[in-house]
Parts: structure tokens; C-alpha cells; sequence
């Protein structure tokens, strides 16, 4: 009989499958929200989204660890957060898009609409306000897209500090 040798897990495969998982995570999140009646939107639950991808970064850095020789450089880290976030942000934005656009177009009027309140609350203009709720329906994706890859990019390169572990052996 052969034995099965144990292949190392790759920093992009463990970023995928994370990031699968962070996306779950998200549209589960997303999904509490709405039925709470609450705006998903809004800008803290981005604050507690961060954390939930910061626990499954770091889970996702231990099962590199795990799988392979117990070893993550700082850029093997850095660049499972980058897959992990990139599939996250498609995964979760293409539901989250279907939803807010096809399934209940409300939850982005209620968006719009909260946002506009800001700005009267603040004595925007109103033409201020119709140019900015304007173009804010133009690019909304654009940055929700841009917004979730960078940051998870940024959360990595800080969870990658603390989570990784150099290999003190020459790698020869």
C-alpha cells in the first residue's frame, strides 16, 4: 500500500475556502439585519462585520498552520486575507446586490432615505443633498466592491502581525 503524503495547503486555497465562509457569515449577518427591520447599510454594522472577519482571519491563519508545517510568514498571512476578502466582497456583494435590487428594493430606498435625514439633520442643501443621493445610487456598488476588498486587505496586514509565525530553520 502507498501512503498518502499530506500536501500542503496553499495560501490561496485557504483564502478561498475562508472566504467562503466570511461570506456566509456576511449574508447571514445581512439577513438578521433585514428582517430586524433594521438599515444594513449603515456604517456600524461595518464595525461589527470587521470583527466577524477578524475572528475568522485569524481562524483561517490557524488552520494554514494546522494543515501545512505549523509556519506562516507575514505575507503568507497577508495574502490569505487578500482571497479571503476578495471572495468574501463577490460572494456576499452579488447576494446582497440581488436582494436589495430584484428581491426587495426597499432596503436600498430605506438606505437612501437615511441618508438624505443625515444630511437635512446636518442643513445640507437640498441640492447638495439631491447631487449626493444622486451619485451615491451611481457608485454605491462600486464602493461597496472597492470598500470590502481594501479592507480586508488592511484588516490582514494587521491580524497578519500578531498571527504569524516565521520558521526559525534556513530554508534550504
Amino acid at each position: 500500500m502507498e501512503e498518502q503524503t499530506k500536501s500542503a495547503p496553499t495560501v490561496m486555497s485557504v483564502g478561498i475556502r475562508w472566504g467562503v465562509v466570511n461570506a456566509l457569515v456576511s449574508i447571514a449577518f445581512f439577513i438578521v439585519l433585514v428582517i430586524a427591520g433594521l438599515n444594513a447599510f449603515d456604517n456600524k454594522w461595518g464595525w461589527i462585520g470587521s470583527g466577524f472577519t477578524i475572528v475568522l482571519l485569524v481562524l483561517a491563519h490557524k488552520a494554514f498552520k494546522d494543515q501545512g508545517d505549523g509556519f506562516m510568514t507575514y505575507g503568507q498571512g497577508v495574502g490569505i486575507g487578500f482571497w479571503m476578502s476578495v471572495v468574501a466582497t463577490v460572494v456576499a456583494g452579488l447576494f446582497t446586490y440581488v436582494y436589495a435590487n430584484i428581491i426587495d428594493p426597499a432596503t436600498m430606498e430605506n438606505f437612501f432615505e437615511a441618508q438624505r435625514m443625515q444630511m437635512e439633520e446636518r442643513n445640507t442643501p437640498d441640492e447638495q443633498i439631491d447631487i449626493a443621493i444622486e451619485w451615491t445610487r451611481k457608485l454605491f456598488w462600486v464602493f461597496y466592491v472597492i470598500g470590502g476588498v481594501v479592507g480586508g486587505l488592511i484588516l490582514s496586514l494587521i491580524v497578519s502581525i500578531f498571527t504569524q509565525k516565521r520558521n526559525p530553520a534556513p530554508p534550504f
